[in-house]
C-alpha cells in the first residue's frame, strides 16, 4: 500500500477533532464505532471544552497530545476546518479525513474553502479524504478501524469499497449485511478534493486482503489515469462499478451522427468498457457481482449445470443463462446414471436437474458434487423453492457440505422467506446467496467475464501516435466551422485512411474535366455551409456513368438548390466505389471524458438501430477489434451467401488511425466518415464522404 495513504487506512493513532460527549451526535457515533469495533490504535478526542468523552481522556488541542498522531478526523463546523487543518499540519499529522460538509457542494464560498484546504495539504505533502464524507473503515485484524458514523458495522471480507455519496455508502454498508457481503476497507470519498478513486485503486492493488474492488461513482476524475489503472488492476482484482447519472439530461445539440449518438452516458460507458471493469446497471446488481466475485473461484468456461427442487425457476434460469451468453451444460450419460441411482423415477436428470420438492439436503449435496465432477460442466447454480419436508436452512447445509472440484464455482438461489438469509450467513462454506435466478445468473456471468479477461494474454501494445496536421492548424487560425471537402479528405489521407479519388470544382463548367480525371462512374455532391445534410436537399447524385448523365444531374441539382434558396460553395466529383459494405467512423468530444471514437455499420444500422460502439481515443488494435465485435450487425462484415468476408482488418486499422487523429487534435470536435466502404478481404476500405468540424 502506498505510504501516502497508510496514515489514513492503517493509522496507529487518530484524533477526532470536534469530539462530542453526546453519543447521538455524529462524532459520538464515530467514537462509538471506533471503540465497539476494537480499534487497535490509540484514540484521542479533541475538544477544548471537555476533559473526557465517555471512557476516553479528552484533549484541548493537538499540541497537548502525549504521543505522535497519524490520522486526524475533522468534525468541526465548516469555518473552523481550515484552522483545524493548519493545526494538524503544524504537529506533523500523517493524514486527514474531513467529515464536515458545506464546501464545493454548498456554493462558491464553500468551493473557495475547499480549494484552500487542498492547497494546504498538498503543499505539506499530506493526503486528505473528503470533505463532505462519512469516514473510513479498515476491517484488517491488526487495524479494526471503523472511523465512520454508519449505524451498523461492516462485515469483514475481501471487497474494498469506495463511494462518492456518503449517505448512499451508509445505506449500502447496511444492505451488504443482508446479503452477507463483507468488506476489507471502505472509503467515503465525499468531494474528493485530494484523495480520489484513482489513489484508492493504487492502494488496493497492493492490499493483500482485498480481492475485489467495488466503486459507486458520480464522476470520473482524471479519466486517462483511471483507464490505465483499471486496465492493469482489473486483470487480477475485478473492479465492479455503479456509475450514477446515466440519463441523457445533459445532452447537447450536435449536427453530426457521432455527436448525437454520443449524448448522455455513452462516453462513461465507453471508458468503463475500455477499462475492462464490470459495470452494474443497478445497486442490487453491484452487490451481486461483488458477492460472487469475492466468493467464487474463476471458472474455466461458460457451461452451467442447474440443480433444483422446482421446474419453473429452473426454466427462468435457463432463459437467463442464454441471455447472459452462458450455456446450459450437457451432462455426460455417466453423470445422468449416477443421479438416477438416488433420485426418484420422476426426477429429471438432464440439465436442469429437477430433483422435485421432496429433495433432501443430501440429495442437493450429492447432485452438486456429481454435476461438478462432470468434465462438461464449468459451474453450478442451485435453486431451492421452500421445501416440503425439511427447512431451507437444512437444504443450505447440504449445499454447503458439497465439495466441488477446484475452479468450479457454485451459486445458490433460495426463493423462500426473507428471514432465511439472516440465518443462512452463519453456515460455513455456503456459496453466495441470491433471491432470484436472474440475479444469480447475472452475477455468474460477471465472474465468467472476469475469468476470461484474466486468462487472455496480456497485451503491452500502445496506441499509435500521430503528428499534428498543418491543415488543421490553418483551419484553427481561420476560426471555427466545417472544413471544406478537400481539406477534410486531406486530413484523413494524412492520417493514413484511404479516400476515394475526387476533385473539387468551383464552377459547373469544370465538372466534365474533373470526372474524366477521377474516372467514371462518378458521384456528384454540392457542398457549402448550408449543406450539412446533403441528401435532404437533393445535393447528391449517384452512379453517373458518362458526361451526359453528369451534365443532366448537375443541372437538376442546381435547380433544386436554387429553389431552396441555397447557393453551394462548389461541387465535389468523386469516383463511385460500387462493391463495398457501408460502415461509419466518427469523432466527438465529451466534456468529462475527452475524445471519443465511434464505429458502426452504415445505412439503417446507424440511422434507425443506432448500432454503434464507442471508445476513448487513442485506442489499440485490440480496442478496435472489440468495438467491431460489439456491433449487433457485425456478421454483415463476414462472408455470407457466397460473398467473401469484408476487409475487417483494414477497417480496424482505419479506426485506430482516426482515434489517433482525435487524440492529437483537440480542436476536432466532430467528425463523420460516412460511409466508409469496406471492400472484400485484402482490398482495404475507402472513405467516400467526410465532415470535420473545428472548434
Amino acid at each position: 500500500m502506498p505510504a501516502s495513504l497508510d496514515a489514513i487506512l492503517r493509522p496507529r493513532s487518530l484524533a477526532v477533532i470536534g469530539a462530542s460527549s453526546r453519543a447521538d451526535s455524529l462524532s459520538g457515533r464515530l467514537l462509538g464505532n471506533l471503540l465497539a469495533g476494537g480499534y487497535t490504535g490509540t484514540v484521542y478526542p479533541i475538544n477544548p471544552k471537555a476533559t473526557s468523552v465517555g471512557s476516553l481522556a479528552c484533549y484541548p488541542n493537538l499540541r497537548a497530545l502525549p504521543g505522535p498522531l497519524d490520522l486526524a478526523v475533522v468534525m468541526v463546523p465548516r469555518d473552523a476546518v481550515l484552522p483545524a487543518i493548519d493545526e494538524c499540519l503544524a504537529v506533523g499529522v500523517g493524514g486527514l479525513v474531513v467529515i464536515t460538509a458545506g464546501f464545493r457542494e454548498g456554493g462558491e464560498a464553500g468551493a473557495a474553502l475547499e480549494r484552500a484546504a487542498r492547497a494546504r495539504v498538498r503543499a505539506a505533502g499530506v493526503r486528505m479524504v473528503g470533505p463532505n464524507c462519512m469516514g473510513v473503515i479498515n476491517t484488517d485484524r491488526d487495524v479494526r478501524m471503523d472511523a465512520s458514523f454508519t449505524p451498523a458495522p461492516a462485515l469483514p471480507g475481501a471487497v474494498a469499497f469506495a463511494s462518492h455519496s456518503g449517505a448512499l455508502g451508509v445505506a449500502m454498508l447496511e444492505a451488504a449485511r443482508d446479503v452477507g457481503l463483507g468488506f476489507s476497507q471502505f472509503v467515503s470519498l465525499g468531494n474528493s478534493a485530494d484523495v480520489d478513486v484513482n489513489d484508492l485503486l493504487e492502494a488496493w492493488e497492493r492490499h493483500e486482503a482485498t480481492r475485489v474492488i467495488m466503486l459507486y461513482l458520480e464522476s470520473l476524475p482524471e479519466p486517462e489515469r483511471f483507464l490505465a489503472l483499471a486496465r492493469r488492476i482489473g486483470r487480477t482484482k475485478p473492479i465492479v462499478v455503479f456509475k450514477g447519472g446515466r440519463t441523457a439530461a445533459g445532452q447537447r445539440a450536435a449536427s453530426s451522427h457521432t455527436g448525437a449518438l454520443a449524448a448522455g452516458d455513452v462516453a462513461v460507458d465507453a471508458l468503463l468498457r475500455q477499462a475492462g471493469v464490470l459495470r452494474a446497471a443497478t445497486l442490487e446488481e453491484m452487490f451481486g457481482l461483488a458477492l460472487a466475485l469475492a466468493g467464487c473461484p474463476s471458472p474455466r468456461g461458460r457451461r452451467v449445470a442447474v440443480v433444483t427442487n422446482a421446474g419453473g425457476p429452473a426454466i427462468a434460469a435457463t432463459d437467463a443463462l442464454s441471455g447472459q451468453g452462458l450455456a446450459v451444460a450437457a451432462l455426460a450419460p455417466a453423470t445422468e446414471r449416477a443421479l438416477r441411482e438416488f433420485l426418484p423415477p420422476e426426477a429429471a436428470v438432464a440439465d436442469p436437474v429437477d430433483m422435485l420438492p421432496s429433495a433432501t439436503p443430501d440429495n442437493f449435496r450429492q447432485a452438486v458434487e456429481l454435476v461438478l465432477a462432470d468434465d462438461g460442466v464449468d459451474a453450478a447454480l442451485t435453486i431451492t423453492v421452500t421445501p416440503i419436508v425439511v427447512t431451507p436452512l437444512a437444504i443450505a447445509g447440504g449445499i454447503a457440505a458439497a465439495r466441488p472440484p477446484a475452479g468450479k464455482p457454485v451459486l445458490s438461489v433460495f426463493m423462500t422467506a426473507p428471514s432465511f438469509f439472516a440465518e443462512a450467513h452463519s453456515i460455513p462454506g455456503l456459496p453466495p446467496l441470491f433471491r432470484y435466478p436472474e440475479a444469480a445468473v447475472a452475477a455468474l456471468a460477471g465472474v465468467v467475464r472476469h475469468a476470461e479477461r484474466a486468462a487472455a494474454p496480456a497485451t503491452d501494445a500502445e496506441p499509435i501516435t500521430m503528428r499534428r496536421s498543418e491543415i488543421v492548424e490553418r483551419a484553427v487560425r481561420r476560426g471555427p466551422g466545417y472544413l471544406p471537402p478537400a481539406e477534410a479528405f486531406a486530413v484523413l489521407e494524412e492520417a493514413g485512411i484511404a479516400v476515394a479519388p475526387f476533385r473539387v470544382i468551383a464552377e459547373p463548367a469544370q465538372v466534365a474535366v474533373a470526372a474524366a480525371a477521377v474516372g467514371y462512374p462518378v458521384v456528384l455532391k454540392a457542398f457549402g455551409a448550408a449543406l450539412v445534410h446533403k441528401s435532404e436537399l437533393g445535393a447528391v447524385a449517384l452512379a453517373l456513368g458518362d458526361e451526359a448523365a453528369l451534365a443532366a444531374a448537375l443541372a437538376a441539382m442546381a435547380a433544386r438548390l436554387d429553389a431552396a434558396g441555397v447557393r453551394p460553395d462548389g461541387y465535389l466529383v468523386q469516383r463511385q466505389i460500387e462493391d463495398g459494405r457501408e460502415a461509419i467512423l466518427g469523432i466527438t468530444r465529451d466534456p468529462a471524458v475527452g475524445p471519443l471514437v465511434m464505429a458502426g455499420l452504415g445505412g439503417v444500422a446507424v440511422e434507425v438501430w443506432h448500432d454503434v460502439s464507442f471508445r476513448v481515443a487513442p485506442i489499440t488494435e485490440a480496442d478496435a477489434q472489440a468495438m467491431l465485435a460489439e456491433l449487433r450487425g457485425a456478421a454483415l462484415l463476414d462472408a455470407f451467401r457466397g460473398r467473401p468476408a469484408g476487409d475487417v482488418a483494414a477497417l480496424e486499422r482505419a479506426l485506430v488511425r482516426l482515434a489517433a487523429l482525435a487524440a492529437v487534435h483537440p480542436e476536432i470536435v466532430e467528425c463523420d466518415v460516412n460511409p466508409v466502404l469496406v471492400l472484400d478481404a485484402g482490398r482495404g476500405c475507402v472513405a467516400v464522404d467526410a465532415r470535420v468540424r473545428i472548434a
